[in-house]
C-alpha cells in the first residue's frame, strides 16, 4: 500500500467528523450483526449465522434512531456486500451516511455541496459551488433519444438493438434501462466537475417518496452523486409510509426469488423499520462510500490503495 495515501485517507474520515460536528450533527453506532440486512433486489448480503447477517449499510438502524427522536445523525462504517472484487469494489468497504429532519432535498444537496468544498479546501482541491442537476429523464432524452415516461420493454430493446447493445427476448423493463444507463448514459457524464442526477424511475427507488413533474408523472425523489463518471452516493427523500413500504419489500423479495431462486440467502423484512418510519419527521439522507472518496480526493486509482490492511483482498 501506498503509506501516504493510506495516512491522508485517516485525516479525510477525520475531516468528515469535523465537517458534521460543526453542524450539530450526533455521530451513531449501529450493530453489525443483524435479522435483516436490506431487501435491496439485486445487494447480495453476507450471512455469518443461520439469520445472522452483516449489514449491507447503516440505513435500517439509523432509521430507528431517527424515530427516536434524533433530528441530524451521521456515522462512518464498515459495510458488506457479497459481490465481485473490481478496481472500485470490495466485499467490505466503508460507508458515510447521514440523516437531516426537516430539509428539502434541494436543501439536502447543498449540504453535500458543503461536505465536498470542506474536504477540498482541507487538501488544497477546488470544487464548484453549486453542481450541475440532470434528470435521469433528461440524459434518457439526450443521450438515447428516448422519453422513458411513454417507455416500454420492446421500445428500450429497440434502442439497444439501435445502438448494438446484447438485449434478451422478452427482458424486463428494468433490466434494459440498466443496459441502457450503463452504455450510453452513464459514459455522457462530466468527466471534470461533479453533478447531481435526479428523479429516478420508481421501480428502483424502495425506500424513498415520490414527487410528479409538469406533466403529472411520477418519479422517485432522490439523487445520486457522480464525480468524474464515478457513482459516488445515492439520496433519498426518505419514504415514512409504512404500508408503501411493506408492499415494496414484497416487490423485492418477489424480484429476489424470480431472479436468484434459492441462492439469494434469505431474510425477513424489518418489523422494527416499518414501525420506526412512520414516527420519523420530513427526512433526507444519503450513502457516500468513503473508499470511492478516497481515491476521488487522494488520486488512487484502486481501492486497495485507500483501504488499510487491504493485502488480503487485493485483486492480483
Amino acid at each position: 500500500m501506498n503509506e501516504p495515501i493510506w495516512r491522508k485517507r485517516l485525516l479525510l474520515e477525520r475531516w468528515v467528523r469535523e465537517f458534521f460536528w460543526s453542524l450539530n450533527y450526533e455521530e451513531t453506532r449501529t450493530p453489525l450483526l443483524v435479522p435483516s440486512p436490506g431487501m435491496e433486489p439485486h445487494i447480495r448480503p453476507i450471512a455469518v449465522f443461520p439469520g445472522v447477517f452483516l449489514p449491507t449499510s447503516p440505513e435500517f438502524a439509523m432509521k430507528k434512531l431517527l424515530a427516536r427522536g434524533l433530528p441530524r445523525i451521521f456515522q462512518i462504517c464498515s459495510s458488506f456486500r457479497d459481490e465481485p472484487r473490481s478496481p472500485e469494489h470490495s466485499p467490505e468497504f466503508t460507508m458515510l451516511e447521514f440523516y437531516e429532519t426537516d430539509i428539502s432535498l434541494e436543501k439536502f444537496q447543498n449540504r453535500v455541496e458543503d461536505l465536498f468544498a470542506f474536504l477540498g479546501e482541507k487538501l488544497g482541491k477546488t470544487f464548484p459551488k453549486a453542481w450541475p442537476r440532470f434528470t435521469v429523464n433528461e440524459l434518457f432524452q439526450k443521450h438515447a433519444g428516448i422519453d422513458l415516461r411513454h417507455s416500454t420493454p420492446e421500445s428500450l430493446s429497440a434502442v439497444c438493438k439501435k445502438n448494438q447493445i446484447l438485449a434478451e427476448p422478452q427482458e424486463p423493463w428494468d433490466d434494459l434501462y440498466f443496459k441502457i444507463w450503463l452504455n450510453l448514459i452513464e459514459p455522457k457524464l462530466p468527466t471534470d466537475l461533479p453533478c447531481f442526477v435526479t428523479h429516478y424511475p420508481v421501480s428502483q427507488s424502495s425506500l424513498c417518496n415520490r414527487v410528479k413533474d409538469g406533466q403529472g408523472f411520477e418519479w422517485a425523489n432522490r439523487f445520486e452523486i457522480y464525480v468524474g463518471r464515478m457513482e459516488l452516493g445515492n439520496a433519498f427523500d426518505e419514504l415514512r409510509d409504512a404500508k408503501i413500504q411493506r408492499e415494496n419489500f414484497e416487490r423485492d423479495q418477489r424480484i429476489r426469488k424470480d431472479t436468484y431462486g434459492d441462492t439469494y440467502p434469505t431474510s425477513p423484512i424489518d418489523e422494527e423499520l416499518l414501525t420506526a418510519i412512520e414516527k420519523m419527521p420530513p427526512t433526507c439522507g444519503i450513502a457516500i462510500g468513503v473508499d470511492r472518496l478516497a481515491m476521488l480526493l487522494l488520486g488512487a486509482v484502486t481501492i486497495d490503495e485507500v483501504i488499510p490492511l487491504a493485502s488480503h483482498w487485493r485483486t492480483e
